[in-house]
């Protein structure tokens, strides 16, 4: 029987215990050894482990031994909320901070041909905007509404006028009535982080530690960890919501560290902390 001495009162016995959470997977850039993400919400997770095995025969066609190969080991589950780093790591981007171009929905109740956007709309001069849309009696904005196109002059029928100075519109006269709901899609400057999915670039491998909470059959309580040097994550994920609150999916492949000579796929460690 294998038990693993921590303390002089607290021995752990480890042909007889159970992981009973995962609490945390962190992950480090492997050059720099920065912080990439950190998943802490973990609804279910699972290390897979694979190899395979080819058997070699004698005569007779009985088995006389096996030669094994291919040895696989996967990570994969769910975080019940968003991580940023993940992502990142999944899309094989950098997460930037600052000025950020967002496309803002206004909904602008018109009076006396004017109304307002509630943002400074960016763009061309004369083309912030681009175009309003005038609901029609059946609510419909496409289909059976009316559509105004932005000029840079004073409007005609069917255009309107943009000053970004004041966020202040201008209809022609007459083109839409006071108390008319009226569209409206256009770019504006935000401070926010931008995470982006671009083409050129793909996942990110990353040294992964995963936090455990582990227990043996003497209801002993114990700190497990599994230490991953070479976690290749998969670009293939979903993140899944609805009526549910969207949660992330990740998937990742340890590999041997070749550059170091070591052949090791995971290391589990358990400590009383």
């Amino acid at each position: 029987m294998q038990k693993f001495n921590l303390k002089e009162d607290k021995i752990m016995n480890l042909d007889k215990f159970t992981i009973v959470s995962y609490d945390q997977i962190a992950g480090f850039d492997r050059q720099a050894g920065m912080l990439a993400l950190v998943m802490d919400e973990i609804n279910d997770f699972t290390l897979s482990q694979e190899e395979e095995k080819n058997d070699i025969t004698g005569k007779g066609g009985r088995v006389i031994g096996s030669q094994k190969k291919n040895k696989k080991v996967t990570g994969k589950g769910t975080n019940g909320m968003l991580s940023g780093g993940a992502l990142a790591t999944q899309l094989g981007a950098d997460i930037e901070d600052g000025d950020q171009i967002a496309k803002w929905t206004d909904v602008i109740t018109v009076t006396a041909n004017k109304g307002n956007t509630s943002k400074k709309a960016e763009g061309t001069v004369g083309n912030e905007i681009g175009y309003i849309y005038i609901r029609n009696k059946d609510q419909e904005y496409i289909s059976g509404g009316k559509r105004l196109t932005q000029t840079s002059g004073t409007p005609a029928t069917g255009q309107f006028s943009y000053n970004p100075d004041t966020n202040e519109i201008t209809f022609f006269d007459g083109d839409v009535a006071d108390g008319v709901e009226v569209i409206t899609f256009y770019n504006t400057k935000v401070e926010g982080k931008k995470i982006s999915d671009d083409s050129d670039h793909y996942s990110k491998v990353l040294e992964v530690i995963i936090d455990v909470t582990c227990q043996d059959a003497c209801d002993n309580q114990f700190h497990g960890q599994f230490l991953i040097k070479r976690a290749d994550f998969s670009g293939t994920f979903d993140i899944a919501g609805g009526s549910d609150p969207a949660t992330h999916g990740f998937e990742f492949t340890s590999l041997p560290d070749i550059c170091t000579g070591k052949t090791d796929l995971w290391d589990f460690i358990v400590f009383d902390d």
